[in-house]
């Protein structure tokens, strides 16, 4: 969930120890404990004041072309959860504190399903309810594990793996970690070898790491850096009232996927580098217009993830590191567009430099103004995703993954560019009980336009800027029939109760 090509993940340094499998599993065994990080005490608190919510759910659906053993995957499957043991955690307080405690990796649930014996259609039918019923489950970050696994059997030489992560354990970077150590535990398995040594350092060394630099003052500056570019707090957005539906929870979420014209991301990043920065900053630029066109608001603010792995040593690390920072935005009419964009370079460049110190401290530090469920400083997030795929073999065969829909949000309105099929397109994720779907839509649609413009002439000022005509396909929840995106597509979580 890295954004802007911050280049934060770094290279494993050399010349350590290795770790086995098995000195690591001894180190840390089932009733192990350590004081939970930063950014998970924030996920702790959102769990336990919306226990039905599945917005920070992770759900993956993974499809295995070719042979594959169920009893060595699911072997592979404890091991990687051994290595990697904030995905066998689960959470409590005491005196104050909240706690991580390990869970033997035989305690993580995975189930087995064999829809072999069933026509197609019902295979892809009962394959969508494993996934749709998956996603849509919230964590008992008490009781459970943070991880559970469905093992399904589609075909012969077809197996569909749906992994289910709570983001409290698990960020974007940490996919291609996860499933490439999966993959090799698996091959070793089969040919009887040890597999690759375990990471040089914990998830808990990370927590210990990030705590004692607070402590010590190490993040001072970053507190200044960010007293500094948030003194004037932005009022929360004002939503468009069509299209809302009251009747949602708080915490419930629809999703659209928007496809564009490829030659407008070509444009795009030209652009980009004609003002000497990234496609994520003009993208971001752009954004804050379309808000500020949407709302009416003048003065505003967006969220965006960082990686948050700037130190190398969490580089094959497994867990939540992943941070938010606040990107502010006054409009100013008269300003050309290309000085925008050098405007929110210098922005997120600083930004990129202060990105350590955690989203929770900073707002205990700072205190500002909050709306009840909403959140502080901005209420929509732009992603850029740019995280690495996961290995695409397995075994002697292939492995390809697929975001699953928890049908719950995070924020007002999540806008997430990533590739699809090779190109770039836009998920579309809102909160029905603030901001109607078409308002979402209507807001992607403005972007879009005013990208165009933007890129069609960088010296036209903003309060100049009209969207230009872009043709967009959109699909909603609805619209999904089989075989548009293949296996997985329909595997989508719902908060409306069942008809």
């Amino acid at each position: 969930m890295s954004t802007a090509g911050s280049g934060s993940m770094g290279t494993a340094a050399s010349g350590t120890t290795a770790t086995t499998y098995g000195e690591r599993a001894r180190a840390v065994g089932a009733g192990s404990a350590w004081r939970a990080s930063l950014g998970q005490e924030r996920h702790w608190a959102y769990q336990a004041r919306f226990p039905e919510s599945a917005a920070f759910n992770v759900p993956i659906a993974v499809l295995l072309r070719g042979p594959v053993d169920l009893d060595t995957l699911e072997r592979a499957l404890r091991a990687v959860v051994t290595r990697h043991e904030s995905l066998r955690a689960s959470f409590g307080e005491s005196a104050g504190r909240l706690t991580a405690r390990l869970h033997d990796p035989g305690d993580i649930p995975v189930l087995r399903h064999d829809l072999r014996p069933l026509s197609e259609a019902e295979r892809i039918r009962s394959l969508r309810e494993i996934g749709s019923r998956e996603a849509a489950r919230p964590f008992d970050l008490r009781a459970e594990p943070t991880t559970r696994v469905h093992l399904v059997s589609l075909a012969a030489e077809e197996t569909v793996v749906v992994v289910n992560f709570h983001h409290i354990a698990f960020d974007g970077w940490s996919s291609p970690v996860f499933f490439e150590d999966l993959a090799d535990r698996y091959g070793a398995l089969l040919a009887g070898a040890p597999g690759g040594p375990a990471p040089d350092h914990r998830y808990v060394d990370f927590s210990v790491w990030q705590r004692r630099r607070i402590a010590r003052g190490r993040h001072d500056a970053q507190l200044d850096h960010w007293r500094q570019v948030l003194a004037d707090p932005p009022p929360p957005l004002p939503w468009p009232r069509d299209g809302r539906d009251p009747e949602a929870p708080w915490w419930a979420g629809d999703m659209a996927w928007l496809g564009l014209p490829q030659s407008l991301i070509q444009d795009a990043q030209q652009a980009a580098r004609a003002c000497g920065t990234s496609f994520f900053v003009l993208g971001l630029a752009v954004y804050q217009l379309a808000l500020r066109r949407l709302t009416g608001c003048d003065h505003l603010a967006v969220g965006t993830p960082f990686a948050g792995r700037t130190d190398p040593r969490w580089a094959d690390v497994v867990g939540f590191f992943v941070n938010t920072l606040v990107m502010p935005y006054v409009f100013r009419p008269d300003v050309p567009v290309g000085r925008l964009v050098e405007d929110t370079h210098r922005l997120v460049m600083a930004a990129h430099e202060n990105q350590d110190l955690p989203y929770g401290v900073l707002l205990d530090e700072l205190a500002p103004p909050v709306e009840p469920e909403r959140t502080p400083y901005f209420q929509s997030m732009f992603i850029l995703q740019n995280t690495p795929s996961p290995t695409r073999s397995f075994g002697s065969g292939t492995l390809a993954t697929n975001k699953l829909v928890t049908g719950s949000a995070r924020y007002d309105v999540t806008f997430s560019l990533g590739r699809r099929h090779g190109e770039l397109a836009l998920e579309l994720e809102n909160r029905p009980r603030l901001v109607g779907q078409e308002t979402a839509i209507e807001l992607a649609r403005a972007f879009f336009g005013l990208l165009a413009a933007a890129t069609a002439d960088l010296t036209t000022p903003v309060g100049a800027l009209e969207p230009a005509p872009v043709p967009l396909s959109v699909q909603r929840r609805g619209d999904l029939e089989p075989g548009i995106d293949g296996l997985f597509r329909g595997m989508i979580g719902d908060w409306r109760p069942a008809a």
